[in-house]
């Protein structure tokens, strides 16, 4: 997982667990580097004017996983800090659009972290199984986040500050 961003296409796109500090990342990264700042989750979000819990629980899980490649692969932000859901790892083709997009940096929580981070799951959007438990989850995506990432961030002990500043720091931001 060694990477380089390419100089003509600065963008960064976050990947990892639920929980993992995408979201937070990805805003003070976008302040720190002027880049424009998208989450995938708010734009599917506004883009069916519905929570994702809600979207989730109106459809099975490929369903939403369907709906999430689709919004992704729209996307034509290069040069952008994308923040992605922890499901889109399962979009091949998401996947390999985002990496069009630019770095594909994955935020690697443990899962007792998660647990921490993460109260209820369902309520929050997460895409996960009844019965399934947040290590579950870890394990099964585990395989494809290591696949796709360019970058890994070892993030369970950092603040948001410390991992911006590793980010930067490897892609030369």
């Amino acid at each position: 997982m060694a990477a380089e961003a390419a100089p003509e296409n600065p963008g960064v796109i976050l990947i990892g667990m639920p929980g993992s500090g995408k979201s937070t990342v990805g805003k003070l990264l976008s302040e720190q580097t002027g880049l424009p700042f998208l989450d995938t989750d708010a734009l599917i979000e506004a883009g069916e004017s519905k929570r994702l819990a809600e979207i989730i629980s109106e459809h099975t899980s490929e369903g939403f996983r369907k709906i999430e490649a689709a919004y992704v692969q729209s996307i034509q932000s290069s040069g952008s800090i994308i923040s992605t859901g922890g499901s889109v790892c399962y979009s091949r083709e998401a996947m390999q659009h985002l990496g069009s997009l630019g770095t594909i940096v994955w935020l690697d929580v443990s899962p007792e972290v998660l647990e921490q981070r993460v109260a209820d799951a369902f309520d929050r959007g997460v895409l996960i199984e009844p019965g399934t438990t947040l290590a579950d989850l870890y394990d099964s995506r585990f395989p494809l986040y290591e696949l796709y990432a360019q970058l890994k961030i070892e993030a369970s002990l950092l603040t948001p500050e410390e991992v911006v500043s590793r980010i930067c720091e490897q892609l030369s931001l």
